[in-house]
């Protein structure tokens, strides 16, 4: 990177040109699409996506102005480095940019719609050549299935650096065939597709929230279950399902869900204070006090944790 230019005016360690793009990166309203944001063509394909991200975000960081006067745009440079970030964590990942595309074509130009659908078509193209090739492999005999099973996890390490985790995956289940014995494969399909299920349960809950925030409690509920059950780590699942579970008066799910969301995240205190009222509603005295106690532990002032107690 350069040697930042000092402006003399505001006595700013930034280049002009770096702060007028801070200043379009805070205005940028809703219109702007992520595509926008890093910088690339909505038909670009994963690889220059993460060029793109890596170039702007060493741009952006925080850290590659550090003891340099920043002034007023310290904030900027954070707020634009998450922005980055978020729309990366969307492009980056193939479940959450299918389902993007689709929202976005209605505010493309014909030419951006034609090029997402080129891209489609190309994508569905090379998904059809890589299983064909797949197939041919699988057919090979002695030790040439085993150069072939590592060739293939060579590609899949490579694909998923680039975002093509569905590729990746797909070649790692040939490789195995090919291989079974290589425990190396094995572990990476494994947390590959732990990664796609946590993905798609990250997509659901986008969809779980607008629900909720739309008191459309029935579907986000079901949402949010949907959530959790395909990625059982899935914290604000747990959480957003006991809360819809609640505003619907089921109680008994209500403290299901809390139960669950407080075992992953302990130190969540409105889910525990969930929780708690669930059990003062059910009856279960003695753990709404061991819930509600942990709350006063963690928060003293709790006022409605007081409250609560003192009737338990």
């Amino acid at each position: 990177m350069a040697t930042p230019i000092t402006s003399a005016s505001a006595g700013i360690d930034l280049p002009p040109d770096l702060q007028a793009e801070l200043r379009a990166f805070e205005s940028a309203g809703r219109d702007v699409s992520l595509y926008q944001l890093l910088g690339v063509a909505p038909d670009s394909d994963a690889a220059s996506i993460r060029r793109a991200y890596l170039d702007r975000s060493r741009r952006y960081h925080p850290d590659a102005w550090y003891r340099k006067n920043v002034g007023e745009f310290g904030p900027l440079l954070s707020r634009a480095f998450q922005k980055l970030s978020a729309a990366y964590q969307v492009l980056s990942d193939e479940d959450a940019r299918a389902q993007y595309d689709q929202k976005l074509k209605q505010r493309l130009s014909q030419r951006e719609r034609e090029a997402l659908e080129r891209r489609a078509l190309g994508r569905e193209e090379e998904d059809r050549r890589q299983r064909e090739r797949r197939e041919r492999l699988l057919r090979t005999k002695g030790f040439a299935r085993l150069g072939a099973a590592h060739k293939l996890y060579e590609e899949a390490l490579e694909l998923a650096l680039n975002g093509e985790r569905a590729q990746a995956i797909a070649g790692l289940k040939t490789a195995r065939e090919l291989d079974p014995r290589r425990a190396e494969i094995g572990q990476k399909l494994v947390e590959l597709e732990r990664e796609a299920a946590r993905s798609r349960s990250q997509l659901a809950m986008r969809s779980a929230r607008e629900h909720e925030e739309k008191t459309e409690f029935e579907p986000a509920l079901k949402i949010y279950t949907q959530a959790l059950q395909m990625d059982g780590t899935n914290a604000a699942a747990a959480a957003g399902a006991a809360r819809c579970a609640d505003a619907m008066g089921d109680t008994r799910q209500a403290s299901t869900f809390a139960a669950r969301a407080v075992e992953l995240a302990p130190d969540d205190v409105d889910t525990r204070m969930l929780l708690a009222r669930a059990f003062v509603q059910l009856g279960f005295k003695a753990k709404a006090r061991a819930e509600l106690t942990r709350v006063l532990s963690a928060k003293k002032d709790h006022q409605e944790a007081r409250e609560l107690m003192k009737r338990v």
